[in-house]
């Protein structure tokens, strides 16, 4: 499943909260796709997800803050060229599915089905992803 969030959304931080015990017993694969589209310093906080050391520690601080005080975890840092060109690719891939807004999940199912869910989804959804069925 790929996730596009954004490191001040606390709908993305809600989705991430819901995913983690499908990731932590092995029953979900996600791949978290930063874009910056809320507010002035998500591109920053977004590169400094991407250049970390270890990119899925630095997101999970950043959804703790997110959820406690709203403004996130991690520092905005000044992108590199890269981040910045990786960032806005991502963006882009997100407008392609006609979405603007996050988070927005997009899977696809063991039989090859393709789904996309748009903004904060009921943990009922995330089951049936899990058990290859589409919500």
């Amino acid at each position: 499943m790929y996730d596009f969030f954004d490191p001040n959304c606390v709908y993305c931080a809600e989705a991430f909260k819901r995913d983690l015990p499908a990731i932590q017993s092995g029953q979900l694969t996600v791949r978290y796709v930063p874009v910056a589209i809320l507010a002035a310093s998500s591109l920053g906080k977004a590169a400094a997800i991407l250049e970390s050391h270890a990119p899925s520690h630095a997101l999970a601080i950043d959804f703790q803050g997110v959820m406690q005080n709203g403004s996130g975890g991690v520092r905005a840092i000044i992108p590199s060229d890269q981040a910045r060109a990786s960032i806005g690719r991502n963006l882009r891939l997100l407008m392609q599915t006609g979405n603007d807004i996050v988070p927005d999940l997009v899977f696809r199912l063991p039989d090859g089905h393709v789904g996309m869910i748009r903004g904060l989804f009921p943990v009922s959804a995330l089951d049936a992803i899990v058990a290859g069925q589409m919500p």
